[in-house]
Formats: structure tokens, sequence, C-alpha cells
């Protein structure tokens, strides 16, 4: 099974970018928050049900997570998107875990070897916070380090605990801003936006990372006084 494991993952993967495109040419609508609304709107009551699985299969539907978070929240408004959102969220963050664990995780065992035990003590370490970072982040990929965190060691537990706090708290920003969005250019639309933006730059405040971003930005100019 272990030979067989990376081409049954690749199997799955490409069916499910199959259905995805299937999906997509169903729904028949431009990306965009308000088209997205209104074929969202279109489906009546199962429209949350739907919802909650386009989140959950958004990377094989190639919908972004912060398109489709912020017509949640232009649909249902910030409280019901924010729900209905961190819902799929989990749910795909499960979803991709579980494929990589159990599908990957044994192949790559055996092709790494005694290298694998650095990247999985380093994993153990900072692992969760980093799958809780990427979550959280309004505009970060997230996806990979859910995939990632499946073929190192990152315990169950630690994972599903990040995500359950980290899936809501994404798609509380990103709601929050699409419910903005049914009012333009009011208050409720600035403070949201601001604060948005406010959370996006945040990650540079440190050292480390803004050195890795801005690799110029740490060094001045020569001649400079």
């Amino acid at each position: 099974m272990t030979r067989r494991s990376p081409w049954v993952l690749l199997v799955v993967i490409a069916a499910l970018f199959l259905a995805g495109r299937a999906v997509r040419g169903q729904i028949g609508a431009e990306l965009g928050a308000e088209s997205l609304r209104d074929w969202v709107q279109s489906l009546g009551l199962v429209a949350p049900v739907i919802y909650i699985g386009l989140v959950t299969f958004r990377q094989f539907l190639l919908i972004p997570s912060l398109l489709l978070l912020a017509a949640g929240g232009l649909v249902f408004g910030a409280a019901l998107g924010t729900l209905l959102g961190g819902i799929g969220i989990v749910l795909s963050a499960l979803l991709g875990f579980t494929l990589a664990r159990t599908l990957g995780r044994e192949w790559l065992r055996v092709r790494m070897g005694g290298r694998l035990g650095d990247l999985e003590r380093h994993s153990q370490r900072v692992g969760p916070l980093l799958v809780g970072l990427a979550t959280a982040h309004p505009i970060g990929p997230m996806t990979p380090f859910h995939w990632g965190a499946g073929l190192a060691s990152v315990s169950w537990l630690p994972f599903v605990a990040v995500v359950l706090v980290a899936g809501p708290t994404r798609a509380f920003l990103l709601s929050s801003l699409g419910a903005s969005l049914a009012e333009p250019f009011s208050p409720r639309f600035w403070a949201t936006t601001i604060a948005l933006v406010a959370i996006v730059l945040l990650p540079l405040a440190h050292p480390a990372i803004r050195r890795r971003l801005l690799p110029g930005a740490s060094r001045s100019p020569q001649g400079s006084v």
C-alpha cells in the first residue's frame, strides 16, 4: 500500500479537481462577490449547506477563500457567514490533513528515512502555531499548511484545536468585510476595511517576517548616513 499511496492520492486529488470543474460549470457565475451572492441566494433553503460545501472544497473549485468568505458575509450577514464559513474551513482543513496523513505520510517516511526525524521534531514544536497563524490570517494561504501538517508529525489534537479557533477567526474577518459591502463607503465599511488592512499588515511588525518578506528593507543604502 505504501508504494501505491502517492498514486492513490494523485487520483483522489485529480477526481476532486474534475468534480470542482464540473461544479463551477454548473454555477455558471463569474468570480465575484456579487455573482456568487446571487447564485447562493438562488438556492433557497439549501443555500447554507451548499455554501459550506463550496468553502470545504474551494481549493478544488479554484475559488479564493477571500472571495468566497466575503460573499458569505454579503449573503448571510457577518454572524451566520462566520458560522458557515468557519465550519467550511474546519472541514476543508480536516480533509486535507486526513488525505495527506493517510495516503502520503508513510510514503514520505520510506523515501526520507532518518531525515524525517528532524522534520518531525521541528514540526512538533512550531507546526500547530504556523497552522493557526496561516489559517487565521485573512489573505495568507492556508491549504498548503493543512496538507503539510498531515505529511509532517503534527498530532491530530493540536491540529484540530488550532483550526477550530483560527478557522472561524478568518471567516469572521472576511464575512464582516463582505457584510459591510452592502453599505459601501459607510462608517461600518471604512471601520471594517481599516481594521482588516491593519490585521493583514500586522505580521510585518515582526522583524524576522519583515526581513523574509522585504529583504531590502533591513539594509540601509550604501553611502547613507
